[in-house]
């Protein structure tokens, strides 16, 4: 039976940790039954299109995933999984991307399994990629030791770098094979298994976004039980609003000045997107009540 994706992320975050109530995921993939495939399950609209992959580096195409297998949780609940990582050692890795506009403080969050019958890589590292540059720098605190569970290879609100905070290109992340041992201490065989669930990347407000964004918006109350007014600066042509699965749950292309009544939608927490000519300019915080 498919999950309610909100009950599911809710149980991840607090089996990874109890998270800061001024923490907000950016993103996340848990791999719900019924839906589990590449696309993010939870994330702020900035990062609504975002996709998991698995590469081998230089060496060959990208391995293909397979979504069947359990996951952290058990059945019914999935996981991401790869086969194929013999002699893998600082060639294969599981990639995502996210933008950061508006957030720091940001942390991250996995599980990994190499296990069972055809046991995988034993360790691996996270590293990061910042915009404009092609080298990948080594996460501090990113080390990750698997086994065959879902409870040591994990990563549980690590800290990323401020250089990844604020950022309106695309941030990289891997966790990269660096061994070619498996958890048993022999070597990855090609049926070896590599498995990973939960990833999450959490980041708190830039102080100051959540009424005003420069001289572009101002939203007013904020927050808000449903009924609010925003009004925009001359360069701002266009709006929308997501909610936190990364839907648009409002669009206006000619605003100034807008009252917006907002009742037929659920309490929570939503993101205004402000555009020019189709471009971004900024992003700012709605709470309804």
């Amino acid at each position: 039976m498919k999950k309610n994706l909100l009950l599911i992320f809710a149980a991840v975050a607090m089996a990874c940790s109890t998270v800061s109530a001024q923490q907000d995921t950016l993103e996340a993939w848990i791999f719900p039954d019924g839906s589990a495939d590449s696309l993010v399950d939870v994330a702020i609209s900035l990062n609504a299109s975002r996709f998991i992959s698995c590469e081998y580096g230089t060496a060959g195409p990208a391995l293909v995933i397979d979504y069947t297998t359990n996951g952290s949780l058990g059945s019914p609940d999935k996981s991401a999984k790869v086969v194929g990582l013999e002699n893998g050692a600082d060639s294969v890795y599981w990639l995502i991307k996210f933008k950061s506009t508006g957030y720091q403080n940001l942390k991250l969050y996995s599980k990994q399994s190499s296990g069972g019958t055809n046991p995988g890589p034993k360790t691996f590292k996270v590293q990061y990629k910042l915009p404009g540059t092609s080298t990948w720098v080594d996460l501090p605190n990113g080390t990750v030791t698997c086994a065959n569970d879902w409870t040591t290879g994990v990563l549980n609100g690590v800290d990323l770098p401020a250089a990844c905070e604020n950022q309106g290109s695309n941030v990289s992340i891997r966790w990269i094979q660096t061994t070619n041992l498996d958890i048993n201490d022999a070597p990855v065989l090609a049926t070896g298994i590599s498995k990973i669930d939960d990833i999450v990347i959490t980041g708190e407000i830039i102080s100051g976004i959540n009424e005003t964004n420069g001289n572009d918006l101002n939203i007013y109350p904020n927050p808000n039980t449903g009924n609010f007014s925003i009004e925009t600066g001359d360069n701002v042509n266009q709006i929308k609003i997501y909610n936190l699965i990364g839907q648009c749950v409002y669009e206006n292309n000619q605003v100034v000045k807008e009252l917006i009544y907002f009742r037929s939608f659920e309490k929570g927490v939503y993101f205004i997107n402000m555009y020019n000519e189709n471009a971004l300019i900024s992003t700012s915080k709605l709470i309804v009540k």
